[in-house]
């Protein structure tokens, strides 16, 4: 294997709140490429451009388009992405938070079927790129672009100053063909990555799950906590996640995925203020589980919010909340998502590239 590359290998089964693939079909494998100027193929490539956080519903349609047509063309499907998000290098001081990890956002694009993930580091020489430069040194000399995917609102070159129709421009003189996707929309509002960031910040994860087309997910290994969850008897995970973006405090319906299984849980994510805390944590219950979890990775799947977390006079009182939090998680009912990659209606028929 060359320099510079990984290969990542995932089923949409294994993706949380997808259905399982029937046994025996094969994973997805996709490889990594480190920076454009390590990647080489020896057919045309079909390209989709974008920093895909989060993989929703608008980001999906891009890489299925992108599939179907490196199928349809015999070309290398390939989605090239940044690292770190340009809005870092833009704006260095503003407060963002990505919604899902570069391993998260690998595997979920492994997963749609693409051929190569290219993750170019988004520096100074990429932010000071004219559209001319990238569109003609990047897409077409270093990708061996023939195709090239993007979305309806898609820019790129220094400043942010390039479009879509510019992009047209530079594929017509640089020799490859531009396919713009219309926005996605749900509730008569685009899909996008803003909206979900804005709907995880206030609590409201059912919405954000028909974003991205699966549950939000924080992760982590269990480590010890204060032990008061089983005083109670309600011994809680305390799940010392990674992810920068966290959904509002309060209590959820969450289901806890061990070694591959979920479990139907809740989740109190915030400050235990009965007790005093002031640091924020995940404390997961895990319903009718009785294994010792420290050490283990749980990923917890966010499906809905139970209540705002709140001080109570007594522990009494709290565990007498925790029981109906429990029987309300335990009797609720949640759709089952549709498989990643399946097709997705949007605001219009526009931009296709037959």
């Amino acid at each position: 294997m060359r320099r510079n590359t990984d290969v990542v290998s995932y089923k949409s089964g294994d993706l949380p709140g997808h259905e399982r693939e029937a046994p025996g079909k094969e994973a997805a494998k996709m490889i990594v490429v480190r920076g454009s100027s390590a990647f080489s193929s020896r057919q045309g490539v079909s390209l989709t451009v974008g920093n895909f956080d989060g993989v929703h519903l608008g980001h999906q349609e891009l890489l299925r388009r992108t599939v179907d047509l490196a199928k349809r063309e015999g070309t290398v499907s390939v989605a090239l992405t940044f690292s770190p998000h340009p809005v870092r290098y833009f704006s260095p001081g503003a407060r963002f938070y990505e919604i899902t990890t570069g391993e998260e956002r690998a595997a979920l694009i492994a997963a749609a079927g693409i051929d190569a993930l290219v993750v170019e580091s988004f520096d100074e020489g990429i932010g000071r790129m004219s559209p001319e430069e990238f569109g003609r040194e990047i897409l077409s000399r270093r990708l061996s672009a023939r195709w090239v995917t993007v979305g309806y609102d898609f820019t790129f070159g220094k400043s942010r100053s390039g479009s879509p129709s510019e992009l047209r421009r530079i594929g017509q003189e640089a020799g490859f063909e531009v396919c713009v996707v219309p926005p996605v929309l749900r509730g008569g509002l685009i899909v996008s990555s803003t909206r979900i960031r804005d709907l995880l910040l206030a609590g409201r994860v059912r919405e954000a799950e028909e974003l991205l087309s699966r549950p939000f997910v924080l992760s982590g290994p269990v480590v010890t906590g204060a032990g008061r969850g089983k005083k109670l008897g309600f011994p809680t995970a305390n799940v010392r996640f990674s992810q920068e973006l966290v959904p509002l405090p309060g209590v959820y319906v969450v289901e806890a995925e061990v070694d591959g299984a979920l479990h139907r849980s809740v989740a109190n994510v915030g400050f235990s203020p009965t007790f005093g805390e002031n640091s924020l944590g995940l404390e997961v219950y895990l319903i009718d589980f009785e294994r010792d979890l420290y050490g283990n990775q749980v990923a917890v799947h966010f499906r809905d919010r139970i209540r705002d977390e709140r001080k109570f006079k007594t522990v009494s009182d709290l565990a007498r909340q925790i029981e109906a939090d429990v029987r309300f998680a335990r009797e609720a009912k949640y759709p089952r998502r549709r498989p990643l990659g399946g097709r997705e209606e949007s605001a219009g028929a526009g931009g296709s590239p037959a």
